[in-house]
């Protein structure tokens, strides 16, 4: 079984983004929020030093662990408890080749401090996956959390936000300092829920409708009229959108920006911009 010593003899890999968290008193919030009972299948990425995996594996009804480091993916299984092993999988991997393809329950909770270098690929892979997935408790840097989360009009509201929040409610939970892990990164962190939409926030044509948010956040400094027929987003798409001059959109406002639009405002917008579509 694993120990001081085997921990001591891993090498942190910073190609891989390992920082490990090191307050306790982070990690008990962690599990107090995810509120995890002994129904849940939970799945982790990357158990680093196991701070995580080993309390998950005493609540969990199962847990799959996805970890691309084969020495620490070792380690951490070595210290789980004995009466609790039959209830971890472990999968030694890259969670950008593998995603959760191989994660054997049908639905389940992730709770994991996420390499941050993954964040986006995560969302991505949550929203594709968002039947499975009941909710995720994930740490993740601060800046990322405040893009996904931000609102219209929000100096960071971008691309990112519109995407998330259509599929997902995303809420910030917990703010969690650099000195909480070692080594200490050069960056805060934030811990969020995310919990999927039963359904998109609208019914349309969805890789039309990214394309309008794209390039309305193209060029932040230029109107989203003029963004709209300079944008590459748009100059291959079929169909192609009307001319803004004819959108009575913009008649009140034809100097707006994407940033200050709502997600419903985006709507009222592509089904001007494409009539036909749905």
């Amino acid at each position: 079984r694993g120990g001081e010593g085997g921990l001591k003899k891993l090498v942190r890999r910073k190609s891989l983004g390992q920082v490990f968290l090191k307050d306790s008193g982070v990690v008990g919030n962690i599990l107090r929020r995810a509120a995890i009972c002994d129904s849940d299948d939970v799945v982790e990425i990357g158990c680093g030093l196991g701070v995580l995996t080993l309390p998950l594996s005493q609540k969990a009804r199962s847990l799959t662990i996805i970890e691309s480091d084969s020495g620490f993916l070792a380690e951490t299984c070595g210290r789980i408890p004995r009466e609790c092993a039959h209830r971890v999988t472990s999968l030694h991997g890259d969670f950008t080749k593998i995603g959760f393809d191989k994660v054997l329950p049908e639905r389940f909770v992730v709770v994991t401090n996420l390499p941050y270098q993954i964040s986006t690929f995560f969302i991505q892979t949550v929203i594709a996956n968002r039947s499975r997935i009941q909710k995720a408790i994930v740490m993740v840097q601060r800046d990322f959390a405040e893009r996904l989360a931000a609102p219209p009009g929000n100096k960071v509201y971008g691309s990112l936000s519109v995407f998330g929040q259509f599929y997902l409610n995303v809420r910030k939970l917990i703010e969690v300092p650099r000195t909480a892990f070692k080594p200490i990164p050069k960056v805060e962190s934030q811990v969020i829920e995310i919990v999927p939409r039963k359904k998109p926030m609208f019914e349309l044509n969805e890789e039309l409708f990214f394309r309008l948010v794209r390039s309305a956040f193209w060029g932040r400094r230029k109107s989203l009229a003029k963004c709209i027929r300079e944008s590459p987003f748009l100059k291959d798409c079929d169909p192609k959108p009307i001319p803004p001059s004819e959108c009575r959109f913009f008649q009140d406002r034809p100097l707006v920006r994407g940033e200050d639009l709502s997600i419903k405002e985006f709507v009222q917008l592509y089904s001007e911009l494409f009539p036909n579509e749905k």
